[in-house]
């Protein structure tokens, strides 16, 4: 192993996710790097553990690094992770890129892309969630590929994805370890290298039922686009910028409990 700094990557998409395969990518450059993600999608599951799931970790060949899928939640991956498969003790934890954003405390805490992040906060490592706006008329088939996007979109992607590891550098260079902190990055769909990161705060919305009826009786998780649309968000949140087509990021304190209220 190189004298480089170690990189444990996760996400919520699953590691067959192109958005996870660029920002691996891109972190290879800079970190030794180690992959554990789910073996599918496992959103909006926040920091869900498994209680009664046997977890089976499976090594994945061709990837630019360690990599294993796990029948389990990104926030499994990630403990999981660091106490059989790593080596040693990461110095960061990657978890993303997610498709789509998370803005806001009610999809912050309900995030599993977060989730995974938080894992690591817990353990004692610098911890950051990467997401990316996608276009709403797009998202469905964007996700049922697998994250698999061309033209602007893609150019996005590797400038988010770049952006994303040369933030993790710098947190590693500058963070105090026991620092109870999620690094929350948001992208707009359309990121260049000119592109910034505002430092916010993360909206203060309700989103009400999360759930609509369904053709068997029963009820469904359902997005709604107008959670997002019909909000006022104060200026220097996540939401504003997200509005306003610029990158994010908000410093989730998980050791300051009453920074959640509201």
């Amino acid at each position: 192993m190189s004298q480089a700094p170690i990189a444990l990557v996760t996400n919520d998409d699953g590691i067959g996710s192109r958005f996870l395969l660029e920002l691996t990518s891109a972190l290879v450059e800079r970190f030794d790097v180690f992959v554990c993600a789910p073996d599918g999608e496992r959103s909006w599951i926040g920091h869900a553990i498994s209680r009664h799931q046997r977890l089976v970790p499976e090594a994945i060949e061709g990837m630019k690094c360690p990599a294993w899928q796990v029948n389990g939640t990104p926030a499994d991956c990630v403990n999981l992770a660091l106490g059989h498969l790593l080596p040693k003790k990461p110095d960061i934890v990657v978890s993303g890129i997610n498709l789509g954003y998370n803005v806001t405390w009610p999809m912050i805490l309900s995030s599993g892309t977060v989730g995974g992040a938080l894992e690591g906060t817990l353990e004692g490592i610098p911890s950051v969630a990467v997401s990316m706006a996608l276009p709403p008329e797009e998202f469905d088939d964007i996700r049922e590929s697998q994250g698999e996007v061309r033209g602007d979109l893609l150019r996005s992607l590797r400038v988010t994805a770049r952006k994303a590891a040369l933030f993790a550098e710098e947190l590693v260079r500058t963070s105090e370890e026991q620092e109870f902190v999620v690094h929350n990055l948001n992208f707009p769909e359309f990121s260049t290298e000119e592109t910034t990161i505002m430092e916010v705060e993360p909206a203060r919305i309700r989103l009400g039922s999360l759930f609509a009826p369904d053709e068997t009786g029963g009820y469904q998780l359902f997005y709604r686009t107008e959670w997002l649309d019909e909000a006022d968000p104060e200026p220097n949140t996540d939401l504003a910028a997200l509005r306003q087509g610029q990158a994010s990021h908000a410093k989730i304190d998980f050791s300051n409990s009453s920074s959640a209220n509201g």
